[in-house]
């Protein structure tokens, strides 16, 4: 449950990395 929340995390930090790049 706990590396399941961590890797959500991770996923949505690189999201709005991404979002932040591409804007």
């Amino acid at each position: 449950s706990e590396v399941g929340e961590a890797v959500q995390e991770c996923r949505n930090a690189e999201e709005k990395a991404k979002k932040a790049i591409t804007d």
